[in-house]
């Protein structure tokens, strides 16, 4: 059995891992869209909604079915309400204040995160190599705040990002040591968005009611079912595809495109800009996290 660190990008991985960047990358433009016409929490019942449904269809088209294990669903219902429902209502509420772009950048944290919580509880060491690039990811979240340490609603924001960032961590080691193994991974996946499902929609209701007018204008519309369908959905169905075929090490590498996409997209769409210490933040973080995953990626062939 090939390990994971042998495991090669073809022509058709490389395809799916644009496609998957792009995917996540544009998310944070869909939720900057959507937000004109809906709540955080609405983006959130939406997107895991639709994106469900998706997945639902690839999960019959591949002819696997659903746990039917009570003490699985009750994993699934952990998973999805802090990989999913609860970091992305912080992200999407965290966009009310902060530019798109910028919020991609400190989302970068989330493999930093996750080496944190594993160290936390034994599943992984930190070496020398790995501690100089937390503290540099460190370095560079500060010079992204460092622009916005005068405006106390945007500070908050950052913090909930990256409070995010430790939610998706959290989630990730949880799902480790519960149910990775046990169930093929499009399983896992589907389980999860559907239960963050569960969770968002009612949430929603009871807290914002039912959504306004707005929320049904054409754009607001296409920019959640554009989040529902690619930001999870198909962002899931290639995520896992590719850990399959390059193992979850290689996979990984999404991590240093999406901020490239989410950037880009909103400077051309939004008219965003980015302060230079934002920009060098940004640079700062990619360089901590290629420190803290190379000592276990290995050649990539």
């Amino acid at each position: 059995m090939p390990t994971d660190t042998s495991l090669r990008y073809g022509p058709r991985e490389l395809v799916a891992l644009l496609v998957l960047s792009g995917s996540w990358g544009l998310s944070f433009l869909f939720i900057e869209v959507a937000l004109r016409g809906l709540t955080p929490l609405w983006i959130v019942a939406g997107r895991t909604a639709v994106g469900g449904a998706v997945l639902l269809v690839a999960l019959r088209v591949t002819g696997h079915h659903l746990p039917r294990s009570w003490a699985t669903w009750r994993h699934l219902l952990v998973i999805g309400s802090i990989t999913n429902a609860l970091p992305w209502s912080a992200v999407a509420w965290a966009q009310q204040s902060l530019p798109s772009g910028l919020t991609a950048l400190l989302m970068a944290l989330v493999p930093l995160s996750t080496l944190l919580v594993s160290a936390a509880i034994g599943a992984e060491s930190l070496t020398r190599t790995r501690i100089g690039g937390l503290v540099l990811a460190l370095v560079g979240v500060g010079l992204i705040v460092a622009g916005d340490l005068d405006e106390a609603g945007r500070l908050v924001a950052i913090l909930a990002v990256v409070g995010a960032t430790v939610m998706y961590a959290l989630g990730t080691v949880y799902a480790r040591r519960h149910l990775s193994g046990r169930w093929p991974p499009l399983v896992l996946a589907t389980g999860q968005v559907l239960t963050a499902t569960a969770v968002a929609v009612p949430v929603a209701v009871l807290a914002n009611g039912p959504p306004g007018a707005s929320g049904a204008v054409p754009q607001v519309v296409a920019a959640v079912l554009a989040l529902g369908i690619f930001g999870t959905g198909l962002a899931f169905l290639l995520f896992y595809l590719l850990i399959e075929r390059v193992g979850a090490t290689n996979a990984t590498l999404t991590t240093y495109l999406i901020p490239l996409v989410a950037v880009s997209a909103g400077a051309l769409v939004l008219g965003e800009r980015l302060h230079p210490g934002a920009i060098a933040g940004g640079a700062t973080i990619g360089v901590g996290i290629w420190l803290t995953q190379r000592e276990v990626r290995g050649a990539l062939r």
